[in-house]
């Protein structure tokens, strides 16, 4: 996630919203990507779905990024963790890249902290889908 404000669509906002109270109670939400979530949800500009612009990254998008450190590039549909099923073209919204992503812009760098360093990505796409099954 960025430092800047991030747009979410009203559903969005509250998984996320609900999510962060369930690690505040059970005391997860000091983890470095889970706190930096809490913050930005405060800031967060929230609309409704249909207001919600093309190229703003939410769940269920299909997202096409280059790592910038080494120029490859990736592509992958944010989901729920329990919707990833080891399928390599899913990220979870709740790993580091996925709550990097969500309510990100196309066009913008993201950084972000992870097992194995700090990353570089610039999102190149954005394209909504439906939910995935």
């Amino acid at each position: 996630m960025s430092e800047r404000t991030i747009i979410l669509n009203r559903e969005n906002y509250e998984v996320l919203r609900k999510l962060v109270e369930k690690l505040r109670s059970s005391g997860k939400l000091q983890a470095p990507h889970f706190a930096r979530l809490a913050r930005e949800l405060a800031d967060a500009r929230v609309v409704e779905s249909s207001d919600i612009p093309d190229d703003i990254v939410t769940l269920y998008s299909r997202v096409r990024w280059t790592a910038l450190d080494t120029d490859r590039e990736g592509e992958g549909i944010l989901v729920f963790p329990a919707e990833v099923r080891n399928l390599e073209d899913r990220v979870s919204v709740l790993s580091p890249f996925g709550l990097a992503l969500i309510g990100e812009q196309e066009g913008t760098v993201i950084t972000y902290e992870a097992p194995g360093g700090t990353y570089r990505v610039r999102i190149d796409r954005v394209e909504h889908l439906q939910p995935v099954t």
